[in-house]
């Protein structure tokens, strides 16, 4: 019987942790909110998960095997990505900055330090750490990559493209540009960020970053009509 209760318990919290993520997403959840679903204390809850990341992780396991339909609508809803067109307000207002007819170090530079401010965060790379995990189920990681990554790639690809168009940039591939310059962005931080070790950066750090990875990459690719 004990059992019976204790299973039953365990259900609850995921049905009702499903419930919050669903309605405020991952960032927004709480603990304190998803025991007051079940009608527990918080300490019940962390006997049943460590974190909210462990909960919210054996939900993404269970939603794997619902590939389409409900399991994908409640995984691009609790990390914020839209399930249709839409990308989150973060991505298109850090993709708005990407303007062809202002002066480009100035641009990528601003593109820069506000990405970094906005996606270097624990929040997004406890999001990051989840995804790779449902991404176990290639179909998922695909999904994922398309609605998510590749679509904000191909809007940064358009600018670049423009920029190459106008002589501003060397002859080139849009879409190898594009990916060079989110490489250089990421390349002194992401993966410590990614493994937990620096998870927020200051606005000191992050200026200098992003200024050594304007640097090269102009180095690499302006055109030298437009040095």
């Amino acid at each position: 019987m004990a059992r019976m209760k204790t299973e039953a318990r365990h259900e609850a919290i995921l049905a009702a942790a499903k419930e919050v993520f669903q309605e405020v997403g991952f960032d927004r959840a709480s603990m304190d909110e998803i025991a007051a679903r079940v009608g527990s204390s918080k300490a019940t809850l962390y006997r049943y998960f460590a974190t909210k990341e462990a909960l919210f992780q054996e939900l993404v396991s269970r939603m794997a095997s619902e590939f389409g339909g409900e399991g994908m609508s409640f995984l691009f809803k609790s990390i914020g990505v839209g399930a249709g067109a839409e990308l989150p307000k973060e991505a298109m207002d850090t993709l708005s900055l990407l303007d062809p007819s202002r002066d480009v170090e100035s641009t990528l530079k601003e593109f820069g330090r506000h990405a970094l401010t906005y996606f270097h965060t624990p929040q997004r790379f406890a999001a990051t750490r989840m995804l790779i995990a449902a991404a176990a189920d290639p179909e998922i990681g695909r999904m994922f990559y398309e609605r998510g990554s590749l679509r904000a790639m191909k809007l940064t690809e358009g600018y670049f493209a423009s920029l190459i168009e106008a002589g501003q940039l060397r002859k080139s591939d849009p879409v190898v540009v594009a990916r060079h310059f989110r490489g250089l962005l990421e390349s002194e931080v992401h993966e410590a960020g990614l493994f937990n070790v620096r998870t927020t950066l200051s606005e000191k750090h992050i200026a200098e970053v992003v200024d050594r990875a304007v640097d090269v990459f102009l180095r690499a690719y302006r055109s030298p009509s437009a040095a």
